[in-house]
């Protein structure tokens, strides 16, 4: 069989990135084993300045250099890479071993599925705030909703990867109002937005699965300022998407609101750590809008649109069982 290509997209992981590949050479192993399955891994370093190559090649993985943001080091690593599929992992993820073999499984097994993900939890927040248990709750019951007309891009399969380049964009961008802000010139900045709304608009929301085996293992935001660069990232790249593709609007609106259907079933510390999540949530909302209006009528420097995460860049480790 064809190897199956799977695409890490790197952007200063050095800290990351080696426990990341060690779970994806497990998994990869478990798929061959039981489907004689076999996995063309390539880490994809864009515009790194640290020691991201230097770790993948260490561990034998190839390297591609890559510039121009997470999309386009997507792109260099699908371009001319043959496969059944594609598989994309970012660098700062664990999967479990199930994993692949489970992605695998879904697209082989259930034609009508075009793109298939793995549950995904946090990590074990490793502060012991009120915010860091917050979020992790946030996180572990999924903003406590059972919709699935979407997904997540830590980790994924899809059966052809294509987003329009930044060339291809330019005549819807500059039919928009200029905005230093939402900047539409540079094109899709992240992967997962994009594609979730065009898949669900040209095949429905059975095109997305998720698989009951495997997992992604992430690790969330702990502080109010990761937080709030979280939802900055969100929202932005939710607002850019709806104006550069407005043909997409009906779908999202008839499937894409999500419901906390699951609130019912949550416990009292359960909607406690909902509300101090809720609170800071209103925070980062009235900053988003202050910094629009900043980065529109009164900055002086171009807006920086996709600052790191500061504590979800911290080592990896698989958690323990016990």
């Amino acid at each position: 069989m064809t190897p199956i290509p799977l695409t890490i997209a790197a952007k200063n992981e050095e800290a990351t990135l080696g426990p990341c590949l060690d779970a994806i050479r497990a998994a990869a192993h478990y798929a061959e084993r039981r489907e004689g399955l076999r996995f063309d891994v390539l880490v994809v370093a864009d515009d790194c300045s640290d020691g991201t190559a230097t770790v993948a090649r260490g561990r034998g993985v190839r390297v591609l250099e890559s510039t121009g943001g997470k999309v386009e080091a997507q792109r260099a690593g699908a371009r001319g890479r043959e496969g059944p599929f594609h598989v994309f992992v970012d660098a700062d993820v664990l999967i479990a071993e199930a994993t692949l073999h489970a992605l695998a499984r879904a697209l082989f097994e259930r034609p009508q599925v075009f793109v298939a993900t793995p549950p995904r939890l946090p990590l074990p927040p490793r502060s012991r705030s009120r915010l860091a248990r917050a979020l992790c709750i946030y996180n572990q019951r999924r903003g406590f909703s059972s919709q699935r007309t979407w997904f997540n891009g830590r980790c994924f399969a899809i059966r052809s990867w294509d987003i329009p380049t930044r060339a291809e964009l330019r005549p819807r961008a500059r039919r928009l109002p200029p905005d230093p802000f939402y900047d539409y010139e540079d094109g899709v900045r992240a992967d997962d937005i994009y594609l979730s709304r065009r898949v669900v608009a040209e095949r429905g929301p059975s095109a997305l699965a998720e698989t009951e085996e495997g997992v992604v293992l992430f690790r969330a935001a702990e502080t109010l300022e990761g937080m709030f660069r979280t939802y900055r990232r969100m929202r932005m790249e939710l607002e850019r998407v709806s104006a550069l593709f407005p043909e997409l609007e009906a779908a999202h609106a008839r499937y894409g609101t999500r419901r906390m259907d699951l609130l019912p079933t949550a416990t009292p510390s359960e909607r406690l750590a909902l509300a101090h999540f809720d609170a800071a949530l209103t925070l980062c909302r009235a900053r988003y809008r202050l910094e629009r209006a900043h980065a529109r009528h009164l900055a002086l420097e171009p807006l920086v649109p996709w600052p790191a995460i500061a504590e979800t860049k911290c080592s990896l480790a698989m958690p323990t069982r016990g």
